[in-house]
């Protein structure tokens, strides 16, 4: 049964596997985007504040900036002061 489970894992981290089925590939989904979460945040913490200023962010909207990107969603639309 091991030997099943380990040879599921490489589909799943090349995507081209069934993730969200079973407790190892929501396991592989909850592992990719904490990856991706650290890794935008990393990104975003080495922005200095002149290009925050130039894109309209401040560093309290790095988690959720972070966050969005891990899960996929659409960026956010703030209306135009």
């Amino acid at each position: 049964m091991l030997n099943l489970a380990v040879a599921y894992v490489p589909a799943l981290l090349r995507g081209t596997g069934d993730a969200e089925e079973g407790f190892l590939g929501k396991l592989v989904l909850w592992a990719r985007r904490k990856i991706r979460y650290e890794r935008a945040l990393n990104e975003l913490h080495s922005l200095d504040d002149r290009d925050l200023d130039d894109l309209g962010l401040a560093r309290i909207d790095f988690p959720e900036l972070a966050w969005r990107h891990a899960i996929g969603a659409p960026p956010l639309m703030r209306p135009y002061s």
